[in-house]
């Protein structure tokens, strides 16, 4: 797992995701502590990542915090996707109708205005 904001904040050397990537590596963002990041935002991570590999695209960074991380886990069956089968682990963010809509997603950094986790709503109104 590689966690771009805290990589930062400890100011270790250039990530080597192109090389990692070449080799097969499953990559995956994800958060830290809130040590080394003002927040826990996947969003967040999302956003410092594209900031450090611009050439990649939104839709492949999206799938680095979702199917990737269920990959990790072992639970590539049963999490990060919509499907019959799968757990529904979701959230709901607005969205202005861009074309692109992965971009969207990944520059996003409003409030998370809907979650349902194993198929029962959670909460509302998160901040990320």
């Amino acid at each position: 797992m590689h966690s771009p904001r805290s990589h930062g904040y400890f100011g270790h050397t250039l990530f080597p995701f192109i090389r990692l990537r070449a080799l097969g590596f499953n990559i995956c963002l994800g958060t830290d502590s809130l040590a080394s990041n003002e927040s826990l935002s996947l969003f967040a991570e999302m956003r410092a990542f594209q900031r450090s590999e611009p050439g990649i695209s939104p839709d492949k960074i999206l799938e680095m915090v979702t199917v990737n991380g269920a990959r990790a886990l072992r639970q590539r069956n049963t999490l990060a996707r919509i499907r019959p089968g799968f757990r529904a682990d979701l959230i709901s963010i607005p969205i202005s109708g861009s074309p692109n809509l992965f971009e969207e997603i990944v520059a996003f950094e409003g409030s998370v205005d809907w979650m349902m986790v194993n198929g029962r709503r959670a909460a509302a109104n998160l901040p990320q």
